[in-house]
């Protein structure tokens, strides 16, 4: 065998053995760390897809005869790049879509849409109730007034993508516990002809707590980017809503002008 050619055996998440070759380039020889990396994007690369489980790490102390040391620094620079994510008390994962949104209004199914992935809701609850004075306030409606409360999981391609909470006056849409929750904005335009025009929105950072954090799959006290949202139909305000979205999965692009540039 050429001295510039070695291989190395994997087995990947279902217990079968790969075999990677690994072309050593001329020159100083790379480090185990940065060789054990390189196998483990071509793992990434080759067989695995967004939300397969890589190796362990005592499998691949084992079959690739490094230190721990080795591999959870070759592992760690894969989590700093995006490519791998850990999940506490379960593994590494390969990554699911990381989306870059810039701030418009749109629904987050048609965002997804936008960008090539697969937008899905899941309805964890729907429910009448009064409304609290803060949200009273927001709605512009009388404390006590019946709203609807819509809480909501929103995936891409399958990955834990947002944890939405809404709130919208039960007297501007009777009856709309019985639709289809999945994506409101198009209930909304469809099922009554209520329009969005516009909206007013906030963001802020904050950790994730036990509730949060169990329905996105990630750890406790992980950073969440936090969207507050009142929204509009004309003068008519239809929705005050929170999204707390993964921030290894979402950031947020704004385009910013000098103020006074228009005068220069």
């Amino acid at each position: 065998m050429p001295d510039d050619v070695s291989f190395s055996e994997v087995s990947n998440s279902d217990g079968f053995v790969e075999r990677y070759r690994v072309d050593r380039p001329a020159g100083p020889a790379p480090t185990k760390r940065a060789q054990v990396r390189e196998i483990l994007e071509r793992l990434i690369d080759s067989e695995l897809h967004p939300g397969d489980a890589i190796p362990s790490e005592r499998v691949l102390v084992t079959r690739l005869g490094v230190s721990r040391v080795t591999v959870r620094q070759a592992i760690a620079d894969l989590v700093e790049a995006g490519a791998l994510e850990r999940v506490h008390g379960k593994g590494t994962y390969v990554t699911g879509p990381q989306v870059d949104s810039r701030l418009h209004l749109t629904s987050f199914s048609r965002e997804m849409r936008d960008r090539g992935l697969i937008p899905a809701t899941v309805v964890l609850s729907a429910a009448e109730e009064f409304a609290s004075d803060d949200v009273a306030y927001a709605l512009r409606i009388r404390p006590k007034r019946a709203v609807i409360r819509v809480e909501r999981l929103r995936t891409a391609d399958g990955t834990p993508m947002a944890y939405e909470v809404g709130y919208y006056p039960a007297a501007l849409f009777p009856g709309l516990l019985d639709r289809e929750l999945g994506s409101l904005y198009d209930v909304f335009a469809h099922e009554y002809g209520v329009v969005v025009t516009s909206g007013e929105q906030t963001v802020r950072a904050e950790a994730a707590d036990a509730h949060q954090a169990r329905i996105l799959g990630i750890a406790k006290r992980a950073p969440l980017l936090v969207q507050e949202r009142v929204t509009y139909a004309g003068n008519q305000v239809i929705e005050m809503s929170s999204s707390a979205y993964r921030a290894d999965r979402y950031r947020i692009h704004m385009a910013i002008t000098p103020r006074g540039a228009r005068e220069n």
